[in-house]
């Protein structure tokens, strides 16, 4: 048997499950029904993109919100994967954790470009 994994290491995993499996594909939704040129499509998706939160004393709606949130995620995965480390012989699990920054780093990338895209 595995060894449990400490709430501090799974939260990282929740968080990119959460923008790749949820935030992504509603943005790519919101997009198309945005570009669909069917009015009854895009009035569903200008509903979603009018979805205000309100954070102590700002109001955001839901693109402005997931679009700050996708660029300080950029800026640290950003920092994570050229932040100036350096090189020297890499392990397997050298490898294995830069290739998931820079997963991390691309779907950050879509994501931020899509939401900037949708808040226009």
């Amino acid at each position: 048997p595995q060894p449990p994994v400490a709430l501090a290491e799974r939260c990282p995993l929740m968080l990119w499950s959460f923008i790749a499996y949820f935030v992504a594909p509603l943005g790519i939704a919101v997009w198309a029904l945005l570009l669909s040129g069917l009015r009854p499509l895009q009035s569903i998706s200008k509903a979603v993109i009018g979805l205000t939160m309100s954070i102590g004393g700002a109001t955001l709606t839901i693109p402005m919100f997931i679009a700050l949130f996708s660029a300080v995620a950029w800026s640290w995965e950003t920092y994570a994967l050229f932040g100036g480390r350096a090189p020297r012989s890499l392990t397997e699990a050298d490898l294995a954790r830069r290739w998931r920054e820079e997963r991390n780093w691309w779907i950050l990338n879509f994501n931020l470009l899509l939401w900037l895209t949708n808040w226009r």
